[in-house]
């Protein structure tokens, strides 16, 4: 132990991990929906129903719009007669070539007879065929005049109404899902590994906190507010589609207090001794330039926890003055 200096200016210690910090951040951010679109007619008909109203949620095969399915509703009964006939076509044709086939071995009917009842019954199939794909197709045009929301959603807007003409590819309704919904918000790029860090982190909208998930950040930096895009996921709950708020998270990363950044000879750094020291003995006091710091601001810094800061004192000391530690804070 070191003999206490008469002429040594009095100081305390206090080690990092005692006074270091973290900083909350936040960044403003808005709930988007994976999924929006707008819902168009695939055939051809009058509206003839609208019930959903803008701003009404909807769940997933909800009808949105209902067409006038008279055309296609005959047509379907055509294509099911069409279909009858092929298929009494077919069991003629399939009773005759079993009677050819059994009348062949006893020379009753002619190999050409034959022939012409098995060519027949494959001609009866494939019109049944066709028939039955027909009936497919009518029942799918059918359908199609009752148009339904494809997941549960809120309608954005009309773009119709009863009574108008629809053709192929006529929007009818913007929908905007509730479901698949993400958080975009611009994070400053040196905040972003801190983020990325968080244990926690939350969207608040003014009137609920809704704890949230990071997904994803952006390569990308914007050139003008020097952001990267975050795209989190909400974990429970979440607000509607649309609604703005903040992401707001504790940064990790450990901050010097603003009060322990001094200036010396115009550069700002800390002030500190070799972490071996205790209270009793008499060192130097060493200089840490901060090059990252800012006058009056808290600063992130990678210092090791046990390293030992000057702490009363502080203010009246110069970087390599002798001084004596008479006290270590806590």
């Amino acid at each position: 132990t070191s003999v206490l200096s008469q002429d040594a200016e009095s100081v305390s210690i206090i080690r990092f991990e005692s006074l270091m910090q973290t900083q909350e951040r936040e960044a403003s951010a808005r709930v988007e929906s994976l999924d929006q679109a707008t819902i168009s007619a695939e055939v051809a008909a009058r509206v003839v129903d609208l019930p959903v109203r803008v701003g009404e949620r909807v769940s997933a095969g909800q009808i949105l719009v209902q067409l006038d399915a008279a055309d296609y509703e005959l047509a379907l009964q055509a294509a099911q007669a069409r279909l009858e006939v092929a298929q009494a076509g077919e069991d003629m044709a399939r009773l005759r070539a079993e009677r050819a086939r059994r009348l062949a071995p006893d020379q009753f009917v002619s190999d050409d007879q034959l022939l012409e009842a098995e060519t027949l019954l494959r001609q009866t199939q494939a019109e049944k065929a066709a028939a039955s794909v027909e009936l497919g197709r009518a029942e799918l045009m059918l359908s199609r005049t009752q148009i339904v929301s494809p997941y549960e959603a809120i309608v954005q807007s009309r773009l119709t109404g009863t009574g108008a003409l629809a053709a192929p590819g006529t929007p009818l309704v913007e929908l905007v899902a509730t479901e698949r919904l993400e958080i975009s918000s611009g994070v400053a790029n040196p905040h972003v590994e801190g983020l990325m860090q968080s244990d926690e982190v939350v969207f608040e909208d003014g009137e609920r906190r809704y704890p949230v998930r990071l997904l994803r950040v952006s390569a990308l930096i914007s050139p003008g507010a020097r952001q990267r895009e975050a795209r989190f996921e909400f974990i429970d709950e979440s607000p509607a589609p649309g609604s703005q708020g903040t992401i707001a998270w504790v940064d990790p990363r450990p901050v010097l207090p603003a009060d322990y950044v001094m200036t010396r000879e115009g550069e700002l750094g800390v002030l500190l001794v070799d972490s071996n020291q205790v209270v009793g003995t008499t060192t130097v006091v060493r200089w840490q330039p901060l090059p990252q710091a800012d006058a009056g601001r808290p600063v992130q810094v990678d210092l090791p926890m046990d390293l030992l800061l000057i702490n009363e004192g502080r203010r009246r000391v110069q970087p390599g003055e002798t001084v004596q530690i008479v006290a270590e804070s806590l």
